[in-house]
This record gives C-alpha cells, sequence and structure tokens, in this order.
C-alpha cells in the first residue's frame, strides 16, 4: 500500500514540472509579440502619427510659394512711349535670416517626440502582452494544480470509504473529504470561467477578433535579470522614451524662444515687375514701345513690441514648463522602478522559499499524514491541513513565479531594454 501511495505522490509532484500536453499546443510568447506589434490598434495609432510628424517637417523650412500677378488695364494708361495695356509682375517673400532654419527645427523636434512615442507605445504593448501571457500561464498552471488535488482527494476518499467498510474510521472522515472534494471542484469550475476575460484582452492586445480561441500556456515564463540594479537605473535614464520625449519637448521650446525673438526683426518681399506698353500713336519717341522693369523691395515694420515680447516671454515659461516636466517624468520613473525592483526582488525570495524550503516540507508531512491516517495514528483533520497546505504552497509558489516575471516585464517598460531572456518556461 505504501508504495502505491508513494507512487501516486510522485506523479502528482513531477505534473507541475512538467510541461501538460497543452504546452505543445500552446502559442510562444514570441508569437503573441510579433501579433501584437503588426495589429495592435494603439501601436498603429501610434505609427500614423509619427507619419503625419514625418510628412508635416517635410513642409516646413522653405521658402513660400513665389507669387504672379497679372494685371490687363480695362483703359489704356498713355505715356509717351505709347500705351501701358497690361502689366506682369512676380513676387518672392523672404523671412528674416534664420527663421527657415528654426521652423525647420521645430518639426524635427516634433517629429523626435513623436518617435519617442511610438517607442513608448510599443515598449506599454509589449509589456501589456507579456503580463496578459504570464497571467495565462498562471491560471493553466493553477488549473492544472486544481485538477492534481482534486485526483489526490479522489484517493484519499477511496482510503476513507476503505477504513470506514473495515470498520476503523467514521462517516465523518468520509464526509470531510467530500466537502474538501466538493470545494476544489468549485476552484476549478472558477478557474476555467476566468479564461474567458483573458483570452479576450489578449485578442485585443493582438489586434484580432475577440472570440478567438487560444490554447492556455503550458507555464509561466521563468525570467531572472540579466543585469544589476544600478545598471538598470543607467539605462532607464538613457533610454527611457518618456525621458527623451521630455528633453525633446525641452529643446523644442527653446528653438520656439529663438524663432519668437526673430520676429523683432523684419520679413522682406522681392519683386520684378513689367508693363506691357504698346507703340507710341504719335511722333516717334525714344524708347517707343518699350516695356519697362520695376524692381521692389518692401519688409513689414514690426513696431509692436508688447506682443513679440509677449510671445517670447511665453515661449519662456513653456522652457520652464518643460524643464519640470521633465523632473516630474524622472522622479515617477525613478520611483516606479524602484518599486518594479523591490517586487521582483520579493516575488523572487517566494519563489526560492516556496520552491526549496516549503514544498518539500509539505510533501513530506503529506505523505506522513496519509500513512498515519492508513494506520491510525492521524486523524482526518491533520490529513486535510496537510493537503491544505500543499494546494496552498503549490499556488503561492505559482504566483511568486508569475508575479517575478510581471516585474521584469514592468521594468523592461519602464528602462527600455529587455533585461531577461523570455525563451525560458
Amino acid at each position: 500500500m505504501n508504495n502505491h501511495i508513494f507512487a501516486l505522490f510522485s506523479a502528482l509532484f513531477l505534473v507541475v514540472a512538467v510541461p501538460s500536453s497543452q504546452a505543445s499546443e500552446s502559442v510562444t510568447l514570441a508569437e503573441y509579440l510579433s501579433q501584437a506589434l503588426s495589429g495592435n490598434d494603439a501601436l498603429q495609432t501610434a505609427r500614423t502619427d509619427f507619419l503625419v510628424s514625418t510628412e508635416k517637417s517635410r513642409q516646413s523650412g522653405v521658402l513660400p510659394d513665389p507669387k504672379l500677378a497679372l494685371q490687363y488695364y480695362l483703359e489704356p494708361i498713355e505715356t509717351r512711349t505709347g500705351p501701358q495695356n497690361a502689366s506682369i509682375a512676380i513676387s518672392q517673400a523672404l523671412p528674416w535670416f534664420n527663421k527657415l532654419s528654426l521652423t525647420q527645427e521645430l518639426s524635427e523636434h516634433d517629429t523626435a517626440i513623436a518617435a519617442a512615442g511610438l517607442a513608448a507605445v510599443e515598449l506599454d504593448v509589449t509589456r501589456q502582452v507579456k503580463e496578459a501571457y504570464i497571467e495565462y500561464g498562471f491560471l493553466s498552471r493553477s488549473q492544472q494544480t486544481i485538477r492534481d488535488n482534486i485526483e489526490l482527494l479522489r484517493y484519499l476518499e477511496e482510503v476513507a470509504r476503505t477504513r470506514y467498510a473495515g470498520g476503523k474510521t467514521t462517516f465523518f472522515d468520509v464526509l470531510k473529504i467530500q466537502i474538501e472534494l466538493s470545494q476544489s471542484e468549485e476552484k476549478s469550475l472558477a478557474l476555467i470561467d476566468q479564461e474567458q476575460p483573458i483570452r479576450v484582452h489578449i485578442n485585443s492586445l493582438l489586434g484580432t477578433e475577440p472570440e478567438r480561441t487560444r490554447t492556455l500556456p503550458g507555464n509561466i515564463p521563468q525570467v531572472l535579470l540579466s543585469k544589476d540594479e544600478a545598471e538598470i537605473h543607467f539605462l532607464t535614464l538613457s533610454k527611457s522614451p518618456l525621458l527623451q520625449s521630455a528633453q525633446e519637448s525641452i529643446a523644442k521650446a527653446r528653438t520656439a524662444r529663438e524663432l519668437a525673438e526673430k520676429d523683432f526683426y523684419p520679413d522682406f518681399n522681392v519683386s520684378l515687375k513689367t508693363i506691357l506698353t504698346g507703340s507710341a500713336e504719335f511722333g516717334n519717341p525714344a524708347d517707343s514701345g518699350k516695356d519697362p522693369v520695376i524692381a521692389g523691395l518692401s519688409f513689414n515694420l514690426p513696431i509692436f513690441w508688447d506682443r513679440r515680447y509677449g510671445a517670447v516671454a511665453e515661449k519662456k515659461a513653456q522652457i520652464r514648463s518643460a524643464q519640470s516636466f521633465q523632473r516630474l517624468q524622472l522622479r515617477l520613473l525613478r520611483t516606479k522602478v524602484e518599486r518594479s525592483l523591490y517586487a521582483y526582488r520579493e516575488a523572487h525570495r517566494k519563489f526560492l522559499l516556496y520552491r526549496e524550503d516549503l514544498l518539500p516540507k509539505v510533501k513530506q508531512q503529506l505523505e506522513v499524514a496519509v500513512n498515519g491516517f492508513q494506520s491510525g495514528e492521524t486523524s482526518i483533520l491533520e490529513l486535510i491541513d496537510a493537503q491544505k497546505n500543499l494546494l496552498v504552497f503549490e499556488l503561492a509558489e505559482s504566483r511568486a513565479l508569475a508575479d517575478r516575471a510581471l516585474a521584469v516585464a514592468r521594468l523592461e517598460s519602464q528602462a527600455g531594454t529587455t533585461l531577461a531572456d523570455w525563451n525560458k518556461n
């Protein structure tokens, strides 16, 4: 009988470590990420915004179109050299020196901000997909743990029935195990019911139809940080798209201030005009019928300085606002990184505690309790307590493994780079 007990425990304990048959059918995390990067709606919007900004940049920093003016005199103007019948003029506006280059620079800042925004969206979508995949894997592993627990309880129920039939225990023991079995079966149904909302969320992230079915992953990714905390902080400061966007906003505000200062100087307009003149009707004066050519230069008079001083003051305030926003983003990001690092350390400690210390002990405790129950030395309450400890600790180990992976996913989103190998299961 003891050999059968140990064989049962060995099978139940190994089934959590060995991927289920579903694992071979599961879509990998890499495939999920590939689908999301091509089909996610938020990403498509960010890419379109970046394209719009790029095309808008092409329209900046160039001279305005020249103007061609045609005039026909309904009544010809009689002059000494002949009647003036029409005129043709072409003009070109010329902004003050460096205005065009500063306008182009403003557009380039907008493009850089849009690029940083796109990178931030890509990181956020990647994080969300990883988190959803991790929770999907945790659900799969929890379902397997509950199924194993149900099998164990069914075995214990048979043991209790056998002992009751032999008059070695009371029917209370059988009922106690049956109650635990019913509760575990209800938990199993609840876990199965959780599949739908997670699956719909994943389909939304991947840009596919909500009702599309997906096989549960076989395991939770076992990811460990490949860089130390100091390096993670450095990467966050150097690679975070949020900080890059904030820095570009400061540079843009400074360029806008410089452009506003150029408004104190006049813009020019050069023109060239010719008047179509007919031959003189009387006599033969010099230059008869010759078309005169007129060169012109005009410029605006920037005499309303209050408006221009106000524009410069506005841009200076925007610089200060952008600098304050950058400092705020930096503090928030540092806080988030510290919290994620703490969550990673905490989850890693718990995972090692359950995997290396508590689970081996509770498995041994359960084996002793089963043997003691068969021999009449252990009560049914002690047996159920050992069985519950096994279930709780196995679920807690899975939760710690999932929380560790979630912390890594958040750190990667905050640091703007990959920090772990996600191919391990």
